[in-house]
This record gives structure tokens, sequence and C-alpha cells, in this order.
């Protein structure tokens, strides 16, 4: 009985050092990223457009936190084929939303006005896949600065919504009746194309334990500039 024990903890304590001996595989991650993206050129080419022709301003309400670039949620599986060298996929959708508005006097009569009203929505979906190069691993592999490229498609959907109407000098109400009242207009952009994207990462840094981790990257491309975000690993 007591060999049966002895083997059976023997038994466990080599299971357990040939777990802890496996290498770390998988990882899955999943981050924010904000700051410019490349999808944000199609967005100030539309709005600079209306801006312009129809003398409105950022509203910069509370609902416009996210601005006229986009924030995005990413998606990521990595395969690390050794210490340094990992490649997988990533997929991930985003969204820039603001809303611009203008106010200037119109006609002879006394308080008589054109009120302006726009709204802009981007939304991007992206995938990609990614190779990944740890150049350095410090606190015995708790720390790793890296760099990494990935090149794949992004699919934009810009929509842009205009109104004009005349107004007794308050913006809103201007758009409270019907669209007979005078001078009311109502255009809307409305396109969708699908393009070459990329993300690129000079640097990122991961730190964390055996299977939990946090990572924040700097770079440029469909992710945003800065991007912060969880990564779970396995054998």
């Amino acid at each position: 009985m007591k060999r049966l024990i002895l083997a059976a903890v023997l038994l466990y304590c080599v299971t357990l050092r040939l777990g802890a001996q496996q290498q770390i595989r998988h990882e899955f991650s999943m981050g924010f990223g904000v700051g410019n993206n490349m999808a944000d050129k199609k967005v100030n080419d539309v709005v600079d457009h209306y801006l312009e022709t129809y003398h409105m301003e950022s509203e910069m309400g509370c609902s416009d936190f996210v601005g006229d670039s986009h924030i995005t949620l990413s998606f990521e599986y990595h395969y690390r084929l050794n210490q340094r060298w990992a490649v997988g996929c990533i997929a991930g959708w985003g969204i820039s939303k603001e809303s611009y508005d203008g106010i200037e006097e119109h006609g002879a009569a006394p308080h008589s006005y054109l009120a302006k009203y726009g709204s802009e929505q981007s939304r991007i979906f992206y995938i990609a896949p990614s190779v990944r190069y740890s150049w350095l691993t410090t606190m015995r592999g708790h720390m790793q600065l890296y760099s990494r490229a990935a090149l794949g498609t992004i699919r934009q959907h810009m929509l842009f919504d205009y109104q004009q109407a005349a107004s007794d000098g308050r913006l809103y109400t201007a758009f409270e009746d019907d669209t007979q009242r005078d001078e009311y207009r109502h255009e809307h952009f409305d396109e969708v194309k699908w393009r070459s994207a990329y993300q690129l990462t000079p640097v990122g840094i991961d730190l964390g334990n055996r299977f939990i981790h946090f990572y924040s990257e700097l770079g440029y491309g469909f992710q945003g500039v800065f991007t912060i975000g969880t990564r779970f690993t396995f054998p």
C-alpha cells in the first residue's frame, strides 16, 4: 500500500514537472486601439468637403467622444514557432462617429437664419495575417519587447448625413417639422469599399506570467497608434 501511494505521488510530481516544461505555443489576445488610423483619411476627405461647402464646425457633444478617428476592438491568434517568432491572424472592428452644426443669417427678413446639421459615421472591419518577432526577453520571461507586421484587407462603410432648414435662430427646432419647410435640404453620403490594409508595430511590450499577459503597442495601421489588451497563452 505504501509503495502504491509512493508511486502515485512520484507519478504526480513527474506529471507536474513535464507540464511545467511544456513550451507555450498558442496565444489568444483581445485589445483596444486608438489614435490615427489608416481609415481616417476617407473620413477626413468626406468631412472636410461638407464642412467647407456648408460652413459647419464640430458639435463637440458628450456623445461624440469617439471623434473622427476610429476606436478599434481586435481579436488575435498567434502560434509560437519558437521563443522569438510567432505567426497568426488579426481580425477586428472599428468605429468613428462625430456630429457637426452651423447657423448663419439667411434672407432679408429679421430673425431669419439657415440651420445646418451633419453627422458622420465610419465602420470598419479588418482581417490580416500577422508575424511577430520578440527581440528582448527579461525578468525570467515575464517581460518581452517585440515588433510586429500584418498585411491584409479592410472594409470601410462611410456615412455622412447633412440637413439644412430655415430657422428662427434655434438650431435644432429647424428640423422638428416635416421636410416641406422653406430651404430644407437633405444630402446623404453612403459608400462601402474594400482595400488592402496593414499594421506596423515597431515596439510592443508584454508583461505577465505563464498563462495571462497584458500588452501595449505603438504603431500605425488599421488598429490605430496605441493598442492595449490582454493575452492568454497555452501549451
